[in-house]
């Protein structure tokens, strides 16, 4: 089976085995016998002494440095607020248990790897041995002057540069002092000796600076009292002559007043003595003005009367000219109503010769139409007789041009112009068939000869009939 495990506050119990490592800090556990194991690690500090003896520094001055370091496993986790440095080195500053006091597993299983089973002995001496090495490191940048002067500075740089190897080791670096810093050649001594030649030197300076300081404090105390008397008595006799200028300007104001005083009386009694004449002036302005006012209400009549006058007459020349325009206006509704029977009076003639046009143009339709039928009836011989009627008419507009001569001359070299006038017409009347072939395609000497032909058909026909033809 297995037993408790108890682990102490100061203590890390490292439970090992099958089911890989557990760590118990002031708490208890569980361990299986056999197949797992229990080894204890102590968180208590371990207070180191480190001694540097001979150790060089930069010039080469050997120096003892002793000092103490307390250094502990970093079982809990740390809140650190870390800044970087130009040269990448990292400044630890601030450290505190973290708020919810978790366990830093990490460095407890570094420092069991490192010391799990080790005596105290051999875990402080492993930690002193890296101390040293990194303080004679530091030393070995620094000059003895600055050691000397500046032991603070020399404890920041041995903190910056071990902190890193511990965290690697699972410790951390709790605390780090410097104890003695001394050298076997009388350096530090020297120096002190030095320091104190310094020290007596500006005491000395200091002391005959203070009493030159004090001599110049006193003359500049007096040359201020001295000052302080002359702005006094400068202010004294300013008191003064204000005093008397303040009496002056009274003494002026009384002056004044009197002047003005008296200057009152003098107009009161001129007022006194123009008062008869001013008042009779006044009488007469007011005298003035009414007789001007009543010129006024005099002019303002007249003009009322004028505007009534006007008036009146602009009156009579709207009404005259009300009356030409109305007259106007009647003798132009008179022209309209004209108009308008003139328009019906053309429209109602218009509409009369429409109708007779019209009518006419019915009859001689139905004149037109019963020519047709008869034209229908009678065939040929009614086209050529109304043909033939028409041949003195045509003769007669041929020949009307000739009417209106009043004088003919002809000239020829035959003597037969006057005959060739006649040949002229009948040759136009000869062309006439043509005429009325070309205009309505209707044959006049075909129409003609097939009548004759017709004519003489029909009499040998009566003929052999035994009929005879008057």
């Amino acid at each position: 089976m297995g037993n408790f495990v108890t682990a102490a506050p100061n203590e890390a119990a490292v439970i090992s085995g099958r089911g890989g490592t557990r760590i118990y800090v002031g708490k208890t556990g569980f361990r299986f016998w056999v197949i797992e194991k229990v080894d204890r690690l102590s968180l208590e500090l371990f207070t180191i002494e480190i001694n540097s003896q001979d150790a060089e520094t930069c010039r080469g001055v050997r120096v003892n440095v002793s000092s103490i370091a307390q250094v502990k496993v970093h079982a809990w986790k740390d809140v650190e607020e870390l800044a970087r440095t130009e040269d990448g080195r990292s400044m630890h500053g601030k450290k505190g248990k973290s708020s919810k006091g978790d366990l830093n597993n990490t460095r407890i299983k570094l420092a069991a790897q490192h010391f799990l089973g080790s005596k105290e002995d051999s875990i402080r001496e492993a930690l002193q041995r890296t101390m040293e090495g990194h303080q004679r490191q530091i030393l070995g940048t620094l000059t003895v002057e600055e050691l000397y002067k500046d032991r603070k500075a020399f404890s920041a740089q041995v903190r910056e540069h071990v902190f890193d190897d511990l965290a690697a080791m699972g410790f951390k670096l709790v605390s780090y002092t410097v104890n003695s810093i001394s050298d076997n050649s009388d350096y530090m001594v020297s120096l002190g000796v030095t320091q104190t030649a310094i020290v007596k030197r500006e005491a000395a300076e200091g002391k005959a600076r203070n009493e030159s300081e004090a001599k110049k404090k006193v003359a500049e105390f007096n040359a201020q009292a001295e000052i302080a008397e002359a702005h006094a008595m400068r202010e004294a006799h300013v008191v003064v002559a204000q005093q008397q200028e303040q009496e002056a300007e009274a003494d002026r104001d009384l002056n004044l007043k009197k002047a003005a005083f008296e200057r009152e009386v003098n107009q009161a009694n001129a007022e006194a003595k123009a008062a008869g004449p001013i008042e009779s002036a006044k009488q007469q302005q007011a005298v003035v003005r009414e007789e001007t006012r009543q010129v006024q209400v005099r002019e303002q009549i007249n003009l009322d009367i004028a505007d009534q006058l006007v008036a009146r007459e602009q009156k009579e020349k709207e009404g005259t000219a009300l009356a030409a325009m109305l007259a106007e206006k009647h003798k132009a509704e008179g022209i309209r109503v004209i108009a308008n029977a003139e328009a019906d009076r053309i429209k109602l003639l218009g509409q009369a010769d429409a109708q007779v046009i019209r009518e006419k143009g019915e009859a001689e339709a139905q004149v037109l139409e019963r020519k047709a039928n008869a034209y229908k009836q009678y065939g040929e011989a009614a086209t050529i007789q109304m043909i033939i009627e028409k041949l003195p008419e045509i003769a007669k507009n041929v020949a009307e041009p000739l009417q209106k001569t009043e004088k003919m001359v002809f000239v020829s070299s035959d003597g037969s112009s006057g005959s060739q006038l006649t040949g002229d017409i009948t040759r136009i009347l000869g062309q006439l068939p043509d005429v009325v072939e070309g205009i309505t395609g209707f044959d006049l000497r075909e129409a003609v000869n097939s009548n004759n032909n017709k004519q003489k058909k029909d009499t040998k026909t009566t003929s052999q009939n035994g009929h005879s033809i008057v």
